[in-house]
């Protein structure tokens, strides 16, 4: 039983380092900057989001932007980009995302902005 133990851990361990958990980027979202449009106008929607590194190694992440109409729940808009990190790396990242005519006229109020980052890619 303890050699059966033993090697199950072994084996989850090997995994865990050869899919770059353990070893892997730890993206931890910093900070943001949501700057909405004028109303009604065909700007689009502007976030700033600020991604550092915090785990013991380098690799690939994913930043998503989710705009969401506050009322319903429903997304409005979304965008992600993947960006590469080293160790103790920040970096900002600008979205744009246009606004579809529905939401045109949605005031910035009821708009929920969620940023999240992802590792591994998703």
């Amino acid at each position: 039983m303890k050699q059966r133990l033993l090697s199950l851990t072994f084996l989850l361990l090997t995994t865990m380092l050869a899919t770059g958990c353990i070893l892997g980027p730890r993206p931890v979202l910093q900070s943001y900057q949501a700057v909405p449009p004028p109303q009604g106008s065909d700007q689009p929607f502007k976030v700033e989001a600020v991604v550092q590194n915090q785990g013991p190694g380098s690799g690939q992440v994913a930043v998503v932007v989710n705009l969401k109409n506050k009322q319903t729940g429903e997304t409005i808009a979304q965008d992600e980009k993947d960006v590469s990190l080293e160790k103790d790396e920040t970096q900002r990242l600008t979205f744009s995302l246009d606004l579809p005519p529905s939401a045109k006229g949605l005031d910035p109020k009821n708009i929920i902005v969620d940023v999240q980052a992802h590792y591994p890619i998703e």
